[in-house]
């Protein structure tokens, strides 16, 4: 009797493993995908945006803005590999002033290079002399596709250090090369300023501070029980091959030494909330790292830029030319 209690005991158990991790790939299969989002940033619309002319082309909140004195008055489509073998990645490339800082700028999940969110911010610090580099993630734009899915930066990182080795063959010093990124982008951007410690500085808006918690924070904005999140890494790592913890944003502020960081968040943010840039910054000053917080009291997910473009433009500037001197 006892046995056989054993044995439906087991087998349940073992049926209920499956099952929470089948609905984990699940959830981790819609939550990561990248391309075809109902809430894509990159929608097919995008090709009205260049850097030389730009506006809003998605993202409820956004502020009725004029973009045009952040224009760019030229720019190069340019091609080049990521650090991970046979991926090339799609840019543009523009340079102001021969022999300034370069930065490279990337967008978050399902974002590119031809959104809003990285041409303001790119064209502020062109405006102000610096040369630019709009780069778009695998997966996004006009690079390679890889499946389809985001690795929440654990290789996205390379793609960002792909960019950075093109600057350094163009002849930059890597003193004088910066790197921006948001949202899911700054993942990315922390791993690939932890992996790579030639990267001079990093500017991130609305970054994330922990996997774990934004994991649990996104399946509850999405109406699902947030216990799933073990379920979620776990089918990511078993199924999928994906090790979705191998980077995280606490190694970059360990190895980050005397190089500097900007972190910006808004109060008003409904995405990624303004908690993970305050954890960010308090786990930076234990690290002892260098770390800039900016909290805005207005805008929703990545709009700092268009609610204070003056203050956004002078902190990112200044925090650069400093930086990048």
């Amino acid at each position: 009797m006892w046995k056989r209690i054993w044995i439906v005991a087991s087998a349940a158990i073992a049926v209920l493993i499956v099952a929470y991790f089948g609905v984990g790939y699940m959830v981790y299969d819609k939550l990561a995908t990248v391309t075809n989002r109902p809430d894509d940033s990159c929608p097919p619309s995008r090709a009205i945006n260049t850097p030389t002319q730009f506006g809003d082309i998605g993202g409820a909140g956004w502020p009725a803005f004029d973009y045009a004195p952040y224009y760019m008055s030229h720019y190069e489509t340019v091609s080049f590999p990521s650090r991970q073998s046979g991926l090339n990645l799609s840019g543009w490339y523009v340079e102001t002033k021969p022999g300034a800082p370069a930065v490279i700028f990337m967008d978050g999940l399902g974002g590119c290079k031809y959104t809003q969110t990285v041409l303001l911010p790119a064209g502020m610090l062109a405006r102000n002399g610096f040369n630019v580099l709009l780069v778009d993630m695998r997966d996004t734009g006009d690079s390679d596709h890889e499946d389809g899915k985001t690795d929440l930066g654990n290789k996205e990182y390379k793609d960002i250090l792909g960019a950075w080795d093109w600057l350094v063959a163009k002849g930059y010093q890597p003193e004088r090369i910066g790197v921006y990124a948001g949202s899911l982008g700054s993942l990315a951007a922390l791993a690939a300023f932890g992996q790579e410690p030639r990267v001079a500085a990093l500017f991130v808006q609305a970054p994330i501070y922990s996997l774990p918690q934004i994991i649990q924070e996104e399946l509850a904005r999405n109406g699902m029980p947030s216990f799933l999140w073990a379920g979620v890494l776990g089918a990511a790592r078993v199924i999928a091959g994906d090790n979705l913890l191998a980077y995280q944003p606490v190694d970059a502020l360990r190895s980050a030494g005397n190089r500097p960081m900007y972190a910006v968040a808004s109060r008003g943010d409904t995405r990624i909330g303004a908690h993970h840039s305050e954890q960010l910054a308090q786990a930076a000053q234990e690290a002892g790292a260098k770390l800039t917080l900016w909290l805005m009291d207005k805008g929703e997910h990545m709009m700092g830029a268009a609610y204070y473009p003056n203050e956004f433009e002078a902190r990112i500037t200044e925090f650069f030319r400093q930086a990048l001197s």
